[in-house]
């Protein structure tokens, strides 16, 4: 049951987001199967990237031993790379299941079809991850609640509170969509690689940039961490991630209405819209128009009086 709620905690807002990022594409929207077959993508390319990362948390283990020994300048180096190649990590794979299937589609158009695209996998990734997080609190809290001898039935109310009511709506708002504003980046270069026919190291420069603002998103939380200092809401660790989730929000947005004024379909409605009628006469206009003013009588001449001729 616990595993149902989770899905659908994860999966319906993913879908909601979807439906509204689509709905963006206000020219020519993308075919609903495609979209689907992207989203699905986007959900498995998940484990794959969650295998490379769990190879990569056993290596954090050294970032401890760097600062232990007291190189903690160092150690926050090594901690910054290992966020950054697991943040580049799933960018490149939400990229290369988006452009394996769609490089050659003929839906793909318009440059900000590169934007829904990336977009879409990105939400089919999200609500996977998201997943494994919600459910993960769920059962985590329940097996450490059994270690300390507390009765499952204490537990459970906590346990649901933290997962659905904390952890669930707030990946669901930071996490989905920062997953879009990250890939988003990555399909404005892409969509100007496949329609605008620029270099294809555009797709490379867009994935470092995506990686990077995904590094900075995830790091204040992994550095408190290791500090074993507070992440709640009102943490300095919470505050720099939202800043970062801003800035990519900010960018995505900008990038979209730049690819939307690039689109081919919006110059042809503008050249067929038809000019204007020129505005009729008003009646109001002509009555208020002043009249030319009329000539004054001149003046009679002097009276000659009786002794004239």
């Amino acid at each position: 049951m616990a595993q149902i709620a989770a899905i659908l905690a994860a999966f319906i807002p993913a879908v909601a987001w979807l439906w509204f990022f689509w709905t963006r594409d206000r020219y020519e929207r993308e075919p609903r199967r495609l979209i689907g077959k992207l989203f699905v993508w986007g959900v498995f390319s998940a484990p794959w990237a969650l295998g490379l990362a769990l190879f990569l948390a056993r290596l954090e283990r050294y970032v401890d031993a760097v600062g232990q020994a007291g190189a903690i300048p160092a150690a926050i180096a090594l901690l910054f790379g290992f966020v950054f190649v697991k943040a580049l990590n799933e960018e490149v794979m939400k990229y290369l299941v988006t452009a394996n299937s769609t490089r050659t589609d003929p839906n793909f158009n318009e440059p900000v079809d590169g934007m829904i695209y990336m977009t879409t996998a990105a939400l089919g990734f999200a609500a996977a991850e998201n997943f494994l997080y919600i459910f993960g609190t769920y059962t985590g809290i329940l097996a450490g609640a059994a270690e300390a001898g507390v009765a499952a039935a204490e537990a459970l109310p906590v346990a649901a509170l933290q997962a659905f009511g904390i952890v669930a709506p707030l990946r669901s708002l930071l996490s989905a969509t920062g997953h879009v504003a990250m890939s988003g980046i990555v399909g404005y270069f892409l969509g100007q690689t496949v329609v605008g026919r620029r270099n294809g190291r555009w797709v490379l420069a867009g994935l470092l940039l995506a990686a990077l603002l995904h590094a900075a998103f995830n790091f204040p939380p992994s550095l408190a961490q290791k500090l074993e200092a507070s992440t709640g809401f009102l943490s300095p660790a919470f505050g720099l991630t939202v800043l970062v989730w801003l800035v990519g929000i900010g960018l995505y947005v900008l990038l979209l209405r730049r690819a939307l004024a690039q689109s081919p379909f919006r110059r042809r409605q503008l050249a067929a819209q038809p000019a204007p009628p020129l505005p009729a006469p008003s009646v109001q206009a002509a009555a208020s128009t002043p009249a030319p003013p009329v000539p004054e009588p001149a003046p009679p001449g002097p009276d000659p009086g009786p002794g004239g001729s």
